[in-house]
Order: C-alpha cells, then structure tokens, then sequence
C-alpha cells in the first residue's frame, strides 16, 4: 500500500523543495488537475465558449457529482451541489430549517467560526438557543453533546475534524442519535473530506458541507454540499437564480418550477476552472481508495506520536486514542524557540504556527515518514541552537 502513495509525489514538484505538512491550511495541487485547469482556460484564451459549449459544461458537473456520490457514499447526484465554499452551503442548512424563537440547537466551542457565526446570528436575530458544549483537552465526546439535548433542540453540528485539535468527530454516533430524536444533523467535512473516510448514508447525516483547496486539493472558491434525500424538502428555498429550475436550459422567464434534487440550491452559473480540478483529484481519491487513504495518513500519524517521544521539551498538545485521530496533529514547543513560518519556510518546513507554543501539522496522502523525520530533526536542531 505504502508504494502507491510514494509514487502520488511525483505529481508534487513542491515537495522536492520543501518538506510541506500543511494541508490543513492549503492542499497541495497536483500537477494532473493543475494541467487540466489550465487546459480548460486555454481553450477559453483559443476558442471561446459558446452557449453549446456552456451547456455541455453543466452535463460535465453532473460527471462530477457522479464521482463524488461514490467518494462518500451518498446515492445520487441529486443529492450533490456545487457552491463557493463550505460556509456558504452551510447557510442553506442553519436558514433554511426556519427555526423559532426558543428552538435549540447544540454546537461546542472548539468548533470553526464559520460553523458558530451562522448559529449566533440567529440567536441575534431570531431569538434561538445557542448551546456549547465544552470541550475536554480537545475532545468532544458524543455522550456530551447528548446531555444537552432537550424537546426544543432542533439541529446538531459538528465539524468532522476540528481545525485546531485534530480531533475527529464519532458520525456515525451522532448521527444514528440524530435520526433516532428527529434533530436534523449537519457536517462540516472541509478538514476532513478527501482525507478521512465518509460514508454519509451509514453515518446518518443530512447534510454536509465541504470546501475544496485544502484535502481536497483542488482551488479556492469552490466547494460541495451533500443533502439527503430525504431531507431536501425540509429545508426552504431562501435565495432564487435562474439555475435553481428544473430545466435551467430552456425555462422561460416566468416557469418558476423549482429543481426537486439539491441542485435546487445552486443559483446560478457553476465555477468551471474549479470543477475540472476537483474532477481529477475526486477520480484519484476513487482510485487509492478512501480507506486505504485513511488508514495510511493515521499510520503516520502513529509514526509521529512515537517518534515525538524521543524530544525532549516537545509533546502533543491534544493527543487522541487513534479513534479519534486525524491528519492534523498540533505539537507543544517550547516558547522561547519563537517560531514563526517565516522561521520553517527558511529551514525548508511549512507547517502552521499555532501562537507562541504550537505548531499545526497537516499530513495527507502525499507525505511519509522522512517528512515526519525531516520536521522532526528540524525541530530537534532548532532547540539544541537555542
């Protein structure tokens, strides 16, 4: 297995030049989808698109979608849509559930902003309940959320993987808890999705929500949503376009039939560019296989955690049962090293700085272990100088 993965670096001139663990703040793009958006543009410099070929481009998406439907076991590509990033589909969730003033519903406080800020603004604006469960050394266990559920809750959302801890989220738990008290369950997968595996029919989810340049590899400005079948028609239509129709080819102006499937959600023109990056990376994911992927991406996470051991002055700030692991790993440094990432570019590392005491590792299918030695000997160099 650890072959096939050697052989994914090649499709990365960058990393003949650096030793790259941050994927949790951008993905590598692979030079096949790099080559297939620029072949794309091309053609738009040579030749133009003219409405055929704009047409054609929507039957390419639905090629997309296909792929993706596999990727994480939804059923359809009707219950797959585009849009421009996670925090943009995830609005159509947390406004189209119309909830009302004392409704409830439960997040946690390690969670990313951008699946906060939705919530607490609707508890400004319309009066709901905003309920945090706090987080224990990085870990949220289900049993926890599960405690703060009362008649009046509403919605349960959780980020698959926490940007910050690494921590990784028991879906299928949550989900089946979800479906069995009726609360409707939403995922936010951006740190996890193309990574970590998904299954959304089994783990239960209604919806979840995904941007794409991160373990996705592909560019910003383009993300998916998935939502399930069965729940499509629980959600209200809140934004309108000329796309959101059934038949966005050849509708007249007045022929306000709404798309019955989740494409009823994309408003207008899709990002062209975007989805023939995403197409390759998605059809390489199939390819390695999502469990393969993710369970050599928690094999060198299991190589760092033993080798850390052997540093003094250094350790995991949030360690995780490998359960509960991810591709991010936050690492405890001694704060008189005074790291930045102007630091780690001049030493040939590219991590995350986490303040004055924490770096952030992101270690995708791309890495191996003399990554993790090159860091590691790095960081060990570093503090024997200071």
């Amino acid at each position: 297995m650890e072959n096939k993965f050697e052989r994914e670096r090649w499709n990365y001139p960058i990393l003949n030049n650096y030793t790259y663990l941050d994927t949790a703040t951008m993905g590598l793009i692979p030079q096949y989808a790099c080559n297939m958006m620029c072949s794309y543009l091309q053609t738009r410099v040579d030749h133009s698109l003219d409405i055929d070929d704009y047409h054609i481009q929507w039957e390419y998406a639905d090629d997309v979608r296909e792929d993706i439907v596999k990727m994480i076991g939804a059923e359809s590509k009707e219950e797959i849509a585009f849009g421009q990033n996670s925090s943009t589909l995830f609005n159509i969730f947390t406004n189209g559930l119309e909830l009302k003033k004392g409704d409830n519903v439960i997040i946690y406080d390690t969670a990313f902003p951008a699946m906060t800020y939705v919530w607490l603004n609707l508890e400004k604006k319309i009066g709901i309940n905003v309920k945090v469960v706090k987080s224990i050394n990085g870990q949220i266990p289900a049993e926890k959320i599960f405690e703060l559920v009362d008649e009046k809750t509403k919605a349960i959302t959780v980020c698959y993987v926490d940007s910050g801890t690494g921590y990784k989220h028991d879906l299928k738990t949550i989900g089946e808890f979800c479906r069995k008290n009726e609360i409707a369950f939403a995922v936010d997968a951006t740190q996890a999705c193309g990574a970590m595996y998904l299954n959304v029919k089994d783990m239960k989810i209604d919806f979840l929500t995904t941007s794409s340049y991160k373990w996705l590899q592909s560019i910003q400005g383009i993300g998916f949503a998935f939502i399930d079948k069965n729940f499509i028609n629980k959600l209200s239509q809140n934004e309108m376009g000329w796309a959101n129709v059934e038949d966005r080819i050849n509708g007249e102006p007045f022929d306000l039939i709404v798309n019955k499937g989740a494409y009823r959600f994309e408003n207008g023109g899709l990002p062209a560019v975007g989805l023939y990056g995403l197409y390759e990376t998605v059809k390489r994911y199939l390819y390695l296989g999502g469990k393969d992927i993710e369970n050599y991406i928690l094999d060198l996470t299991d190589y760092l955690y033993e080798k850390i051991e052997n540093i003094s002055g250094v350790s995991i700030a949030y360690p995780h049962d490998r359960k509960y692991r991810s591709g991010l790993v936050s690492i405890r440094v001694p704060e008189s090293l005074e790291l930045t990432e102007a630091k780690l570019r001049k030493n040939k590392m590219r991590a995350k700085v986490q303040g004055k005491d924490r770096i952030r590792l992101g270690i995708h299918y791309y890495n191996n272990k003399k990554d993790i030695d090159n860091f590691l000997e790095c960081l060990e160099k570093m503090i024997k100088e200071k």
